[in-house]
């Protein structure tokens, strides 16, 4: 049995990987704020400055004020970025592998506790999920959740069986990291109080230490709120009354803070099924796989535009060596400043004009929809140039094109 459970694993290792690396460096997103991201903890290295705050939560802003979130995601995106050389790419695989990683050891912790039928169940729901196939093949600031809470968890089930408050502590600190990378966080005192609830342990004293360490566990971003007036705090709940979008919740709030917890939980249940075990599991994974299917069919994470890279753009600016006096700029989303191939640049030690400096720009390289032709384009970016000496045109879909325009 051992063997075959062995094997089935295997298999299952090859499948993950399969689906999610399969044409990775097409498939995967790099994009919008990701670029920003990379550029701040590129700069925050070169100056050697620590960071107290990690970066604004572009989603939920009003009147171009928001809150932001730890700076641990600046950190680990440094050491990944100085461990890959600023490769996106890398980045994304390393994660990628990283995240395979925690889901074998979070199935070896559901086998040894539970049996094979049930960690094997598990992991062919990570494996087949295209929801978290589309998502493991970028890097992002939510993803860390489903590693954390894999690791709280665990600690939290030792926790119960030991009644040690030091697990209690890595729980809570483990929960303030959490808080650190995404304020979906906040989800987890659902199941830690069901959790608590149910083995009588919730009106202990000593779950105040859970409430400790998740300060610890953030302490950067706390320090920032004591010593700038809890700024982010009143923030929150400005913006919050305010704004028309605070009210919406995307789907990756709860799927990354809460789906361990739930898997957990389906564990639990199928234990305790004695017939037929097999059969409702393998039901359970092509029913959970068909039903995502379904209902993601187009999902593309961060609009990130299909058929093109920001390589290829790179490549073609930089392809008779780099520029003087040049900027770039992108009108196929709302990233107009194009961070996501200003970084690139800047890694190749050809860094673009500031994104204060268009007006006086030399040289302009646009990436642009069929739609929104670049004569007829009225962005501050572009009608900041002022009258266009030369436009060469160049193809990279065909509703998408990279201008190059002298002023």
């Amino acid at each position: 049995m051992k063997k075959i459970y062995v094997i089935l694993v295997g298999l299952l290792v090859v499948i993950y990987l399969f689906l999610r690396l399969d044409k990775f460096e097409l498939k995967t997103t790099y994009h919008l704020d990701q670029g920003l991201h990379l550029l701040e903890s590129f700069e925050m290295v070169k100056s050697k400055k620590i960071r107290l705050v990690g970066p604004m939560v572009s989603s939920k802003t009003f009147m171009d004020r928001g809150f932001f979130i730890g700076p641990q995601y600046y950190y680990v995106l440094a050491s990944l970025g100085m461990l890959t050389g600023w490769n996106p790419i890398r980045i994304s695989i390393v994660l990628l592998l990283v995240e395979l990683a925690f889901a074998l050891y979070f199935v070896y912790w559901l086998y040894k506790k539970y049996g094979p039928v049930e960690s094997l169940m598990v992991l062919a729901l990570i494996t087949f999920s295209k929801y978290l196939i589309i998502h493991s093949r970028f890097f992002w600031n939510p993803h860390f959740l489903i590693p954390l809470s894999i690791l709280a968890v665990i600690s939290l089930d030792k926790y119960l069986q030991t009644k040690k408050t030091y697990y209690l502590a890595v729980v809570g600190f483990l929960w303030g990291l959490s808080f650190s990378f995404h304020y979906s966080a906040v989800l987890w005192v659902i199941p830690l109080f069901l959790v608590l609830l149910k083995n009588s342990q919730l009106w202990k004293w000593k779950n105040l230490v859970i409430v400790l360490f998740f300060l610890i566990g953030d302490l950067p971003w706390f320090l920032f709120e004591f010593r700038h007036n809890f700024y982010n705090i009143r923030t929150l709940i400005w913006v919050g009354l305010n704004s028309s979008a605070s009210g919406k919740m995307a789907s990756y709030y709860f799927v990354f803070s809460v789906t361990v917890f739930l898997l957990v939980g389906l564990t639990i249940l199928f234990s305790k099924i004695k017939k037929n075990k097999i059969i409702l599991a393998v039901g359970v994974v092509l029913s959970v796989s068909w039903l995502q299917t379904l209902l993601i069919h187009d999902y593309i994470p961060l609009g990130h535009p299909i058929g093109w890279t920001q390589k290829k753009v790179v490549a073609k600016i930089l392809e008779n060596g780099c520029p003087e006096n040049y900027n770039v700029a992108s009108t196929v989303s709302g990233d107009t400043r194009s961070y996501d191939i200003r970084f690139l640049l800047i890694a190749h030690d050809c860094p673009p004009l500031g994104v204060e400096d268009y007006p006086m720009t030399k040289k302009l390289f646009l990436v642009a929809p069929a739609s929104r032709p670049v004569q007829e384009e009225t962005v501050w970016e572009v009608s900041s140039l002022g009258k266009f000496k030369n436009i060469k045109k160049e193809e990279l879909t065909k509703d998408i094109f990279l201008y190059e325009i002298d002023k």
